[in-house]
């Protein structure tokens, strides 16, 4: 038997994987090659100074767990009016890319995605959008004074 089939042998018999006719191998083995018994008995040694540690209580875990949040950075959430010509541009350039690849292929199906820019904005943004969306800023001034008018004469 070679030193490398020995020590692969040795593994197994740490690990109590090794059956009956491969230990009697490795015994005959070890019985003239120092050099095996020495990585045995090693091996041996070390399991005995490097025993596992136990796995921390679920509690110290969570602890963990819990300081690792409160530590982390807090990131500042992006607000969407910010987003809006990006996202614009993003759907106009799937637009562009259906009506491309949907030419360049004809003999294949595609799928178009179709976003305005209301459906990207959150659903109580959505109406306001909708209803403010055309006015030009001086027309929101005019809206806004009629609007204050009318609460103020009542």
């Amino acid at each position: 038997m070679k030193c490398t089939e020995a020590e692969k042998l040795i593994l197994l018999r740490d690990s109590g994987e090794l059956d009956g006719k491969q230990a009697g191998m490795l015994s005959s083995h070890l019985r003239s090659c120092g050099k095996c018994r020495q990585f045995g008995e090693t091996l041996t040694q070390s399991r005995e100074i490097f025993q596992p540690l136990e796995e921390p209580p679920v509690a110290v875990l969570d602890e963990i767990k819990r300081e690792a949040r409160r530590l982390a950075p807090q990131g500042k959430q992006a607000k969407i009016l910010y987003w809006k010509p990006a996202l614009a541009m993003a759907a106009s350039v799937l637009i562009g890319l259906g009506f491309f690849f949907g030419h360049v292929r004809p003999n294949r199906g595609g799928l178009e995605l179709v976003l305005t820019e209301t459906e990207l904005l959150a659903p109580a943004d959505q109406a306001i959008d909708i209803m403010y969306g055309g006015l030009s800023d001086d027309d929101l001034a005019f809206n806004f004074l009629m609007t204050y008018e009318e609460k103020s004469e009542s």
